[in-house]
Parts: C-alpha cells; structure tokens; sequence
C-alpha cells in the first residue's frame, strides 16, 4: 500500500492533475459567493498548463537535473569490476505486441553495452523488477539481458536483480549482489535526469560508482524560435518527468535514503 501511495500521492503536483484538481475547485466555489476566486483558479490553471507545457520550460526544468551530474564519454570511465544498468527501459511484450516495447529511456540498455565492448566492465548487473500493480509475468531484468545480449554482450556476464521497485530498492538490493560477488568498483547507467538521485542512493547504500549518464533531454540552446513558447505535448510529458524527479529527489532526503 505504501509502495502504491508513493506513485499516486504525487500525481496531483504534477501539472495536470495540478490543474484538474483546481478546475475541481473553481467549478465548486463558482456555485458560491466565491465567484471571483473561482474565476482566479481558473486562470491559474490554465497559466500552469500553459507554461509547463511549453519546451522551453521543460529543458529549463530537465538541464537542471541533467547538469548536475553531467554525461561522460565512455573512454573517459574508469575500467571497473561491473556496470549497473537501472530499470524503467522496456515495456513488457503485452498482447498485440510481438515483442519488448522500448521505452524512451532504452538508451540505458545501448549505453551499457557500449560500455561493456569498451572493455570498460566484465560484468552488467541489471537492476530492474516489475511494479506489483502493472500486467506481466516476467521481470523487466530479464527483458533487458535479453536485449543487452542482442547488442553482443554475453549472456555468462549479465546478472540479474529482479526484485527492486524503485530506485530505492535498486540500490540497496544492488549493493548485496555486489557485496556477494567480491566487485569493488563499479559505473551506474541511468537517465541524466534520473542520475542526481540513483548516484546519491547508491551513495548512500556504500557503492561510490561512477556516473555514466545517458538518454540526455535538454539540449542547448533551450530557445530556438517562438515556437518555443507555444504548448506542446511532448513539451508537457517532459515537464511532468522532470517534477517527478525534482520530488523524488526532495523526497528522498527527507526519507535519508539519498
């Protein structure tokens, strides 16, 4: 139950549920003597949605995150015993699909094959389980070392962690997989936006492993034309990602875990 309030609690600081739950409110007061606060909510709503639906807003939003631990060329990694590669990659191969859907964080999967050809890990411990509500039987791990060995890496160097659900529990199962295999060094992969919390997790669980961020969003100059200030549905999905992440991280102090 804690597991599923901690995914549903933050939906309404999200932009819109933000902005549905003040539309909920302006419709109530507008049924009062409250009609000019009504009208006032309203207008802020629609204010919300717009600015965090436009790109520019959203890169302002993710460079924040990402340039906090800043993306690294794999030549420039230090030669380590493992690379952990996070989960929240691959969606699961549901009917009609055929196969494993990629997300838009896959380039976590590409990236820490490319590491591992680089000669720059022996090993991938992957670090990904399945959220208990969502449909599919199997682990999204096991997705990924499927994937990771279609990308040439060898299926006797992939290692599973199949119970975490989320970043949390990444870590800390992580950390007993590294501690029973005798690995002293390690490279985290994970989204740039996702990064400043898993490295400070991490961190926290014992493992000061080098970042190795990919799956970069925001990308200079953050304004390119007017249309940079005009809504967007991607603009907004971005948006949201990236308060999700700013609350996680926010979050997980107050909880000591980062």
């Amino acid at each position: 139950m804690g597991l599923f309030l901690s995914k549903l609690l933050p939906v309404f600081a999200y932009p819109i549920g933000l902005v549905i739950l003040l539309g909920l409110l302006a419709v109530a007061l507008s049924f009062t003597r409250f009609r000019t606060m009504a009208r006032t909510l309203m207008v802020a709503g629609l204010a919300i949605l717009w600015i965090a639906s436009t790109p520019l807003f959203a890169g302002w939003l993710v460079a924040g995150l990402e340039g906090r631990v800043p993306p690294a060329a794999i030549d420039d990694l230090p030669v380590s015993d493992v690379v952990v590669v996070l989960g929240g990659a691959i969606g699961q191969p549901l009917p009609p699909r055929l196969a494993s859907d990629l997300g838009d964080a896959a380039d976590r999967v590409l990236h820490a094959a490319r590491i591992y050809k680089a000669g720059k890990a022996k090993y991938i411990l992957v670090a990904a389980g399945n959220l208990p509500w969502l449909p599919g039987t199997t682990s999204e791990a096991e997705l990924i070392r499927d994937l990771l060995v279609e990308f040439g890496v060898s299926p006797e160097a992939i290692v599973l962690e199949t119970e975490s659900r989320n970043t949390h529990e990444n870590a800390i199962n992580a950390a007993a997989i590294v501690g029973e295999q005798g690995w002293r060094s390690g490279i985290v992969v994970t989204s740039g936006a996702h990064m400043p919390r898993a490295l400070a997790v991490f961190q926290r669980a014992g493992l000061d492993f080098a970042p190795a961020a990919t799956d970069i969003q925001a990308t200079f100059p953050l304004y390119n034309s007017p249309l940079d200030l005009l809504p967007d549905a991607e603009a907004l999905a971005l948006s949201t990602a990236a308060i999700k992440e700013w609350l996680g991280l926010l979050v997980y102090r107050w909880r000591g875990w980062a």
